[in-house]
């Protein structure tokens, strides 16, 4: 009896053993693997979707690497397994992530429908997230949703942010000068275009698409000679492209962060490699809380209103709007974009705003025209005036900046321009967390509404309903087909002569339609005759 007992025992061990085999085989065999240029790429398969996390595109810029300009990795000297998260680029403390001290952060995520082969040559889309180009991480963004809806590939990469994407110093030959970050931006469009097709993605069929700081970043990617015929298509949602701080002024910022950090003299930038990251983060805070910075000649100036890659630069050698007018762009569609009441949320701590203190705000901030804008934007009977002035803010800092940028495309290539208008949109998380969420407030359409909608954007308060979850679908693949004909089709084109202005609505609000009137309804003709953008959302 005991022995009996002792070999079914025995034989249940074998067969769970056999079965733990089996399974861990079939989970090996169902992990997704690519053999790409660089080298074995393997991911995970969750749902219906393949995921590749931490895909390494560039070197470490650590130690000796750090200001020094990023290049596509090559090859890989083992098979990388991609299935867990990198931690995003050293940034300060935001809503979305804690402080984050880490440079070994050149990676990006990948996303396809299962089991794509390599034959597949599908559509491409590579996601620069936002975040002022200071803070911002692609862990809270996932592609899945896009690229199994529309049948395409979503890459989402990192780059330097703050002092170490951006820091401008004088001096000799080898110093940073402030464009480290694009060209992050540009190894990971380059890495991408190398081996995407090993993932099945056809790699002369790429859209670059941007929010926020990241749309301004592909602006200057548009711009930039090194990255000429790296994008097929290019997608700028609530960031505009014009308006550069020359590299003088970044030097500025450089210079005073370096004095600030207590590295002084000719060349601060020995001193400043031996720094901590966090030493680093607050002498570069420090600066940013300054409205102003001192150039060399003595002379003070404005800050910039975040930190961007300056004209003058080795990878943006002119102008952004000159490089544009000079056919930089080429044959690329651009798409550029809003949202309704971007600035509602940064400015919802002046809510409940007494009418008194609007009008001291507009006195303080617009003093040699407060009168003509108190007239241009009348307030609203029963309405609180912090309404008005976020929609004037708005108007000013995003709405009427992004149509003159669609004036300047406007020629050189084909251009397209969206609203998002969807008002009822979920409140995020991730913006003015510091300033108390008063009760009542309106958020609207604010600014990183639509990120939901599109890239699966994590901080978010709520989920989408059923209406939204179809506008969502919608606009994925309205996203996913823009230009890919070499037009705007199947966008309506925008042109100073049919300003034709495609308008994201739910059904209840009128749908998705096309308007005309959208620059006259944000007040552009009033701001074009005051084009100047303050360095701070907050008046």
């Amino acid at each position: 009896m005991q022995e009996r007992t002792l070999a079914r025992g025995l034989l249940s061990a074998v067969l769970a053993a056999a079965t733990g085999m089996l399974a861990a085989a079939a989970a090996q065999a169902a992990a997704p693997s690519v053999t790409a240029p660089a080298g074995v790429i393997s991911g995970m398969k969750r749902g219906n979707a393949d995921i590749f996390l931490g895909v390494p595109f560039a070197a470490p810029p650590t130690g000796q690497g750090r200001w020094q300009p990023s290049t596509p990795l090559a090859s890989y000297p083992a098979p990388v397994q991609a299935t867990t998260a990198r931690m995003g680029c050293a940034a300060p403390i935001s809503a979305d992530v804690g402080e984050t001290v880490n440079e070994d952060c050149l990676y990006l995520n990948i996303y396809r429908p299962a089991g794509v082969d390599a034959h597949a040559s599908l559509p491409v889309t590579v996601f620069i997230h936002g975040g002022g180009n200071q803070t911002g991480t692609p862990a809270s963004y996932d592609g899945t949703e896009f690229a199994t809806r529309t049948h395409s590939i979503v890459v989402i990469p990192t780059y330097r942010l703050g002092v170490f994407g951006f820091l401008a110093l004088g001096g000799e030959q080898g110093q940073p000068q402030g464009d480290l970050a694009l060209s992050d931006i540009i190894s990971a469009l380059k890495w991408t275009h190398d081996n995407i097709a090993a993932f099945g993605g056809n790699a002369t069929g790429m859209s670059v698409v941007g929010e926020s700081a990241g749309a301004a970043n592909i602006c200057d990617v548009l711009g930039a000679p090194a990255a000429h015929g790296l994008v097929t298509q290019a997608i700028m949602q609530s960031g505009f492209c014009p308006g550069r701080p020359t590299r003088a002024v970044m030097e500025a910022v450089g210079t005073a962060t370096a004095q600030a950090a207590g590295c002084t003299g000719p060349d601060p930038l020995p001193c400043m490699k031996r720094l901590p990251v966090p030493a680093l983060l607050a002498a570069w805070n420090t600066v940013w809380q300054q409205p102003a910075v001192r150039l060399k000649d003595g002379t003070s100036v404005s800050r910039p209103l975040f930190p961007i890659t300056p004209s003058g630069s080795t990878l943006q050698p002119q102008p952004v709007d000159a490089a544009i007018r000079a056919g930089a762009v080429g044959s690329v569609p651009v798409l550029i974009g809003f949202n309704r009441d971007e600035l509602r949320t940064f400015l919802a701590g002046y809510y409940p705003l007494s009418t008194d203190r609007y009008h001291a705000l507009l006195t303080q901030d617009y003093s040699g025209f407060a009168a003509d804008l108190q007239k241009e934007y009348p307030l609203i009977a029963g309405q609180d005036p912090v309404y008005t002035l976020s929609a004037l803010r708005t108007d000013q800092m995003l709405i009427c900046p992004a149509l003159r940028a669609a004036a300047v495309l406007n020629g050189p290539t084909h251009v397209a321009v969206y609203e998002f208008a969807d008002r009822t949109a979920p409140p995020f998380r991730s913006l003015a967390m510091k300033l108390p969420d008063a009760p009542g407030f309106d958020r609207g359409a604010s600014h990183t509404a639509e990120l939901l909608y599109l890239f699966g954007y994590k901080s978010v308060a709520g989920p989408l309903s059923p209406a939204q979850q179809a506008l969502s679908a919608r606009m994925m693949d309205m996203w996913a087909t823009f230009g890919r004909s070499g037009t705007t089709a199947p966008w309506p084109a925008w042109t100073p002569q049919a300003p034709d202005v495609t308008v994201l609505a739910l059904p209840a609000d009128g749908g998705i339609r096309v308007e005309r009137d959208v620059a006259t309804r944000h007040h552009c003709g009033f701001w074009d005759r005051h084009p100047a953008i303050p360095n701070s959302l907050f008046p």
